[in-house]
């Protein structure tokens, strides 16, 4: 399952399963709005499967071991020229090709992806 977020910089996670190509020179720290750190072990591609069966990668995605959930970072998606719209608690993401998801927002307002491994 996939978190999608509005005040993450970076797609991050913890699964090492998931990547279909990581580099692991890549290191660093990520800084959390509560102020904690955490490593990062590398950057990976990682293949994605939609509910509807096809198939899609995210790049550039901080391998950060400690990392219990996975996390799309919205503002990395609009740099990579993906586009969201939001209304009536569904937000709707189309990638460059123009296929759409669409997720509905949960009663504790985050957001739920329709991504799974």
């Amino acid at each position: 399952m996939w978190y999608l977020d509005n005040g993450a910089n970076n797609h991050t996670c913890g699964d090492k399963d998931k990547s279909i190509n990581i580099d692991d020179l890549i290191k660093g720290n990520v800084t959390f709005t509560d102020h904690s750190e955490v490593f990062i072990e590398g950057k990976h591609i990682i293949l994605i499967r939609l509910k509807n069966e096809s198939h899609q990668f995210i790049d550039d995605v901080y391998y950060i071991l400690i990392v219990k959930s996975n996390i799309l970072s919205l503002k990395q998606l609009l740099e990579n020229s993906y586009e969201t719209k939001m209304k009536d608690r569904t937000l709707t993401l189309l990638d460059t090709y123009g296929a759409m998801i669409k997720v509905t927002m949960k009663k504790n307002i985050m957001v739920k992806s329709m991504y799974e491994r």
